[in-house]
This record gives C-alpha cells, structure tokens and sequence, in this order.
C-alpha cells in the first residue's frame, strides 16, 4: 500500500469513527472501546508511515485527543435535575394510580350492590305474584284482641324503590366507567387531566436531559471535531 492510499484510507477511518454511535445497554460499545479503537488506528498509521513523516502537528492533534478523553466526564448537574423529575414524577404517577384505583373499586362496589338488589328485586317480584303473597293487613283475631301488629307491608313500595335504587347504580356506574376511559384514554375532559399534563412535560424534560447525558457522556461533538483535526493533519503529511 503506498502512502496516499494509506493517507486516504486513515482518513475515512477517523471520519467514520467520529461519526461513531455508542450503545445505551450494558456491556456495549463505549468510550472506552472508541479511544482504544483510535488509538489501535493511529499507532499502526505511524508504524507503516515512519516517525520521519509524522509531523509536529499531528503529534499535537493526536496528544490533544488523549488528554481530552483522560478528563473525567461530570454530569452531576444533569443526574441531579433528573433526580428531581424522577421524583415529581413518581409523585403524579402515584396520584393519578390513587384515584384509578379509587375508581375501579368504586365500579367494583356498584357491581356488588348492584347483584344484590337484582336478586332482592326478583325476590320481591315473584312473592308478589304468587299465590303465598304477604297479606297487607294483621289477622282478624289479632285485631280483634288489640296486639299489636307491624305495619302493613306494601309489595309494589319496595319493588319501585328497589327498580329505583337499580336506576341511581346504572347511572352511577356509568359515569365511573366514563371517568374510568377518560383516565386510561388521558382524555383532556379527564378530571386528571392536569396530572397527565404536568407528567408529559416532566418526562419530555427527562428525555432531552437523558439525552444531554449521553451527548456530553459519549463526547459527540468533541469526538467529531477532534477526529476531523486529526484526519486534516494527516491528509497535509508528504
């Protein structure tokens, strides 16, 4: 290989490992393995070129990026913001599960009694239609003798309360599910809808911090420039 095709081919290697993405997940490729990586690239330039060709220059570029990847990186105003919405958040969240939960259990209360007048209804209904139907008045012998007597029992009252009764659950069941989709649906007619709001601006806010994190972690914009400079100083080696 002569050395302008060794020259070119540095030159794209640096471009494309300043343009290089790291990995979020654990054991992925880091700014470790990238210094390594240029290092590796730099070291076997300068044994095919030979010192005599490397210039003070590139000596410089070269050190220059070293001595910025040996700087340790500080994101403690950021980890410490975000620690913040962390904490604002888990508040909301917490807040808006109350209250579904809140709901659910009411839906779950209404069902039950809901049940339970349904069977009391049916009771009422056929023990007004059959022929063992409660009588409306005390025995003739009681009456007679002057004992006392519970009031009359009046069928027809307690099935129209009861089918009222069934009537105020229905509704109010209704309006708790509709409450219930609006929750899940983060309806802006949700009586959460502010909690929702202030939670979508918090994790809006962490995620451009998150990525504020990573630039400055990872160097972006410095690996980019440095790489170029180095590449420059190296396309001006004869």
């Amino acid at each position: 290989m002569d050395f302008d095709e060794l020259k070119a081919r540095t030159i794209n290697a640096l471009r494309r490992l300043g343009e290089q993405k790291f990995s979020a997940e654990p054991g992925g490729y880091t700014l470790g393995n990238w210094s390594r990586g240029v290092n590796v690239l730099l070291d076997e330039f300068e044994e095919k070129v030979g010192g005599a060709r490397i210039s003070k220059e590139y000596l410089a570029r070269r050190q220059e990026l070293n001595d910025y990847l040996s700087k340790p990186i500080s994101t403690s105003s950021i980890d410490k913001e975000m620690a913040e919405l962390r904490e604002r958040a888990s508040e909301l969240e917490n807040r808006i599960e109350t209250e579904r939960d809140r709901v659910v259990s009411r839906i779950s209360e209404l069902k039950t009694e809901q049940s339970r007048c349904s069977v009391e209804l049916e009771r009422e209904q056929r023990q007004a239609a059959g022929p063992t139907a409660r009588k409306t008045n005390g025995s003739f012998f009681g009456r007679l003798l002057g004992r006392n007597t519970s009031p009359p029992e009046n069928p027809e009252s307690r099935i129209n309360e009861l089918k009222a009764k069934l009537a105020d659950l229905q509704a109010e069941m209704h309006e708790q599910q509709r409450h219930l989709k609006m929750m899940d649906t983060r309806s802006p007619d949700s009586q959460l809808a502010d909690e929702w709001n202030r939670l979508g601006s918090l994790q809006t806010r962490m995620k451009e911090l998150e990525e504020q994190k990573m630039g400055e972690t990872q160097l972006v914009k410095e690996r980019a420039a440095m790489t170029a400079s180095i590449a420059d100083a190296v396309s001006r080696l004869s």
